[in-house]
């Protein structure tokens, strides 16, 4: 995979990531903290005859935390509640001031419209422990009628505020009159300030505080300063690269004119072409090279190299004869001629090696190429009925990289294509 494939690959799964962040952020930013009345928490029910009033409050089944009250006249406020101790302390509660809300599993049945709830906190600014209502009430009241939509009520934190009487009643300084969540010790259930005379049935199954580790515009934020510091480096490692790049292509440029000028102080043409096959020898094709390598630099074209070895071709001058090799090595540059595109270069590199060079054609099509000609050699009868088979090497340029980088990977694959068991074709890392 070359350079330029990778760094898709990488946006791709950064684009990916980026919307898992998204989308996913309600479940990967929260966390909760779930109380069960059920787990050992001590629970009190109490109604409004200490105050005076007639209204009675009874346990259904205390096991399932169920509880019947029966409001009646007598009193100006008449009320009946439930109260859960979060520990068994009074002073050491539940810190709860890095939560938002609180989802309420309550069921109830009864003609009141308004239930309140109450968290309180135990704070020894304000507190004594030997009197339960000086924990600050923060308190919320809703409508009945809101708790059978979802089987749960969710209770924004910012919807609580402290009660008018429990302040005025504890002459509470303005520097604590705002809610407070970091000693939650009891959560408190009761009827509301409607006052509907009759039975009110409640049932609660548990209580539930949802916390968000990071808001969700700072997520969002987050994201933004992450793509725009990716950016950044991109442009910067674009600036640098870009920088190499030139200097890298002024010094092929140079190599071109080294190149150029040898070859055209060459004695005669006879001098590039091999004189058994007829096609480019090394020094031949050294002009194709320095051209695909330029072009590859300036235009960013293709540029592979395909480089393959007869196997054993020594066993078939030894057994049959040079004269039957030299017409070998004939028919087989004939036939892998007629098989290659027009803009390939086809060269003898020396013995029985020879050497391809695809301009325009990527390592998968280079590799699809060098599979076909091995068919090709391995099934095809040569003279005397000869057969013979070879192996291949094939690798794509790499940004950054010179002829000798690439010719060490070419050779280095076909090396490890003969020692594998030859008649393959494997490519250069």
């Amino acid at each position: 995979m070359n350079a330029h494939l990778k760094r898709e690959w990488y946006l791709i799964v950064l684009i990916v990531m980026t919307l898992v962040a998204i989308f996913l952020h309600p479940w990967l930013l929260t966390s909760s903290h779930v109380i069960d009345p059920h787990d050992d928490h001590t629970r009190r029910i109490y109604d409004d005859t200490l105050n005076g009033g007639k209204s009675k409050v009874r346990w259904v089944d205390q096991s399932k935390d169920q509880w019947e009250c029966l409001v009646k006249k007598g009193f100006e406020y008449p009320y009946c509640g439930h109260e859960l101790y979060v520990n068994s302390s009074f002073i050491e509660g539940v810190d709860l001031s890095t939560y938002k809300s609180m989802r309420l599993w309550l069921r109830y049945e009864g003609p009141t419209q308004k239930i309140r709830v109450f968290l309180r906190n135990y704070d020894p600014e304000y507190s004594k422990s030997d009197d339960l209502e000086s924990t600050k009430y923060n308190s919320i009241e809703f409508e009945g009628e809101l708790l059978s939509s979802k089987g749960y009520l969710e209770l924004s934190f910012d919807d609580f505020s402290v009660s008018e009487w429990w302040l005025q009643k504890n002459a509470i300084p303005l520097r604590h009159s705002h809610s407070d969540f970091k000693n939650i010790v009891i959560i408190e259930i009761q009827t509301g300030s409607d006052f509907q005379y009759g039975n009110h049935v409640f049932h609660l199954d548990k209580i539930e505080f949802k916390r968000q580790f990071i808001s969700t515009e700072k997520w969002y934020l987050a994201i933004v300063v992450a793509w725009l510091l990716l950016a950044i480096l991109l442009l910067l490692y674009r600036i640098f690269y870009l920088k190499d790049h030139t200097d890298s292509i002024h010094s092929k440029e140079d190599e071109c004119l080294v190149s150029l000028e040898y070859l055209s102080r060459a004695d005669s043409p006879q001098k590039i072409y091999d004189l058994l096959t007829g096609i480019f020898n090394r020094e031949g094709v050294e002009e194709t090279l320095v051209d695909a390598l330029n072009a590859w630099q300036i235009e960013a074209e293709y540029f592979s190299l395909m480089l393959f070895d007869i196997d054993h071709f020594y066993k078939v001058n030894s057994q049959s004869g040079r004269a039957v090799g030299d017409k070998v090595l004939v028919e087989l540059t004939t036939l892998v001629s007629e098989n290659i595109e027009g803009d390939d270069y086809f060269a003898r590199w020396g013995g029985a090696e020879f050497l391809i060079i695809s301009r325009d054609a990527h390592l998968a099509a280079t590799v699809t190429l060098a599979e076909k000609l091995r068919l090709l050699i391995e099934r095809n009868i040569f003279s005397e009925g000869v057969r013979v088979t070879a192996s291949f090497g094939v690798a794509e340029i790499e940004p950054e990289e010179n002829l000798d980088g690439l010719f060490g990977r070419v050779d280095d694959a076909l090396f490890k294509a003969k020692r594998a068991g030859r008649n393959q074709v494997l490519t250069g890392d």
